[in-house]
């Protein structure tokens, strides 16, 4: 019976096996989340402390499935993103100390696959720094890679008019996308499928508060221009060229 009693451990080993376990267990675990976390061939987006995400891909932050925070960087696929985002900073003003939030800014630019990327903006201290950045986000403005490189991106202002609280930004950003600038990304524009297309966006209108009457007028003329490039896209070589020989037949009638 002794002999049995000696084979276990005394009560101080078995404390320091037990610890030893968990310790151990708790490893595995960090290691396991962390592997669960960076995948091979992810491409990833770093924002600075100062910015406020405000749509993701055509959704609204807070309707996303995850938190975005400045200390963890965002998960990307290899498709076209478009981040919409805003920001802040307690700037001097005249020897007082004011809150700037800058306009609502959109960039837009497709990821090689792996690539790390880092939104870099300045540090803003003075009011005159953070009206120059709203005047001319382009020249502060910068998307680099892993090493420093700057990165190709398209840049836009959303159209703004004042104080605009519990604004829907993802609406305002589809309606974005169906324009011609260079920033906009007809994938999130909303008409990604004729199921969309039949449920009131062919007879959508756009916020006239927002982008004014002109636009309003001019909408229904623009989205059907949107639709036409994007379904062109979406086709074949074949296709494609099909159709324009049938819109010169058109035209030439």
């Amino acid at each position: 019976m002794r002999s049995l009693l000696n084979d276990f451990p005394s009560l101080s080993e078995r404390s320091w096996l037990n610890r030893l376990l968990a310790a151990t267990f708790s490893l595995l675990m960090i290691a396991a989340a962390s592997a669960a976390e960076s995948k091979p061939g992810q491409a990833t987006l770093q924002l600075p402390s100062k910015t406020e995400l405000l749509v993701l891909d055509g959704t609204n932050v807070r309707d996303l499935d995850f938190k975005v925070t400045a200390d963890k960087p965002i998960a990307l696929s290899n498709e076209r993103h478009q981040i919409v985002f805003q920001l802040s900073a307690i700037v001097s003003d005249g020897g007082e100390r004011n809150q700037f939030v800058s306009k609502p800014f959109i960039l837009t630019f497709h990821p090689k696959p792996g690539g790390h990327y880092k939104l870099d903006v300045p540090v803003l201290r003075t009011m005159r720094q953070a009206q120059a950045i709203d005047n001319n986000p382009t020249s502060k403005i910068t998307l680099k890679d892993a090493k420093g490189g700057a990165v190709p991106f398209e840049f836009a202002i959303l159209p703004s008019k004042g104080i605009q609280l519990g604004r829907n930004y993802a609406t305002d950003v589809q309606k974005f996308n169906r324009t011609d600038n260079p920033a906009a990304a007809t994938e999130y524009s909303g008409m990604g499928t004729f199921a969309e297309q039949n449920t009131g966006f062919a007879n959508a209108t756009q916020n006239e508060a927002i982008y004014g009457g002109a636009a309003n007028k001019n909408d229904d003329a623009q989205m059907s221009a949107s639709m036409l490039r994007y379904w062109f896209k979406k086709a074949d070589p074949k296709t494609q060229k099909a159709f324009v020989n049938w819109a010169r037949e058109q035209v030439s009638q």
